[in-house]
């Protein structure tokens, strides 16, 4: 619809002329249907956030703004409706991108496909952002009014998104021009050159109706089974007599919008709250992402230098390694013996001597013939013993006692 007839319609309906509602809806309902199809992918609950949006704008005619563009002021009654289901749902709409014809996904190098695991990483503020700009096309001041930004924080809130999105795109930029709406441009644009979202004729016939009958009964209020589900932006009949008291449906009726509306605006603090938290840890790893890269292969290399040491034996020297003895004492080894073997003498020779006899030092020594010479220093006595193996045993085949010298 051209701009001064768009005004013009809204300047009448203002006056008084509630049929002029109906020309806007029709020159708005494609849009919406997409601005609401491409992030949720329901169709029952698309049907059902298009037609409480275009209710929130019949119930507030008077107030309509005149500021902005009307599909502009649509996006922004259907936009906390879209975010209010994706954030109570538990496998929420359009996290990716809308639906594509096929040859999306075969042909274009895969470009559907890169775009939607790209939109997968962003916050839902980012991903808003990119499809207002790259698929509603909005203009930068516009996203202000949909997205309720304040205008000093706009700037670099989509620069920001913009230069995230190429990194994820086209990784770092080398020429370091830091222009990317350019690039990102023209890939948005192929990627919705194959967006597929049918028109639902019967559903804008079905609304039409509805807004016509309740245009000439001058009644713009949601039903009253919506209006339990905490949908905002009613307002009660026009020219109508309204009984008095304390029990008047009228005043009831806006006490419990007013309600609703500051429930939705605690909401929407928290989310905003919540997405500023998201975006001070993305300015964070972007301004230290060559830290938070450098620390893992550090640690990586420093596990590689431990193993290799390992492998090495560098912690092994100086250290015996075998089967740990029960002897009170520290027990000497000499000589090279394998595990098994070290295991064994423990077993059979070290710890029975320790079990006999009260040991103030022992030592041990391996010869290359197999035998296991042991000094036992005992109270008073220095007993030297000579082990052969026998039938998987150690037996003694040598035996002597001598005095203490110490």
């Amino acid at each position: 619809m051209d701009l001064y007839v768009e005004r013009q319609c809204i300047d009448n309906m203002k006056g008084g002329d509630s049929k002029q509602f109906l020309l806007l809806f029709e020159a708005n309902f494609k849009d919406v249907h997409k601005y609401v199809a491409r992030r949720v992918a329901d169709r029952q609950e698309v049907e059902k956030i298009v037609r409480l949006t275009f209710l929130d704008a019949l119930g507030q005619i008077r107030s309509t703004p005149t500021d902005v563009g009307y599909v502009i002021w649509l996006y922004s009654l259907a936009k906390p409706r879209v975010w209010d289901y994706i954030a109570k749902s538990s496998f929420p709409g359009q996290l990716g991108l809308i639906t594509v014809s096929g040859k999306g996904k075969e042909g274009d190098d895969n470009i559907v496909e890169k775009v939607d695991k790209m939109m997968k990483k962003l916050s839902l503020e980012e991903r808003e952002i990119l499809r207002l700009k790259f698929f509603e096309e909005v203009a930068d001041g516009d996203l202000i009014t949909i997205l309720g930004l304040e205008e000093g924080k706009l700037g670099p809130k989509i620069y920001r998104v913009l230069k995230r999105a190429h990194f994820l795109l086209f990784g770092e930029d080398k020429e370091k021009k830091k222009v990317y709406f350019g690039k990102l441009s023209g890939l948005f644009e192929n990627v919705r050159k194959l967006e597929v979202i049918e028109l639902p004729e019967v559903l804008k016939l079905s609304l039409k109706a509805d807004f016509t009958n309740r245009i000439e009964r001058k009644n713009f209020a949601i039903n009253g089974e919506v209006v339990k589900e905490k949908e905002p932006f009613v307002a009660v009949k026009e020219d109508a007599e309204a009984p008095q008291g304390s029990n008047d449906p009228a005043k009831v009726f806006v006490e419990a919008v007013k309600e609703m509306r500051e429930e939705e605006e605690e909401e929407r603090v928290k989310q905003q709250e919540k997405l500023e938290r998201q975006e001070k840890a993305y300015d964070f790893i972007d301004k230290w992402k060559g830290v938070l890269v450098l620390i893992p292969i550090v640690l990586f290399i420093w596990i590689i230098v431990l193993v290799v040491m390992s492998l090495w034996g560098f912690f092994d020297k100086g250290v015996k390694r075998g089967y740990v003895n029960t002897c009170e004492v520290e027990v000497e080894y000499d000589g090279e013996m394998s595990d098994s073997v070290r295991r064994s003498i423990d077993r059979g020779i070290t710890n029975r001597i320790c079990d006999y006899f009260e040991v103030q030092e022992m030592s041990i020594a391996y010869g290359g013939t197999g035998d296991v010479f042991v000094e036992v220093d005992v109270t008073d006595w220095l007993l030297e013993y000579r082990f052969a193996r026998k039938n998987g045993e150690w037996r003694i085949k040598k035996y002597a006692r001598t005095p203490d010298s110490n």
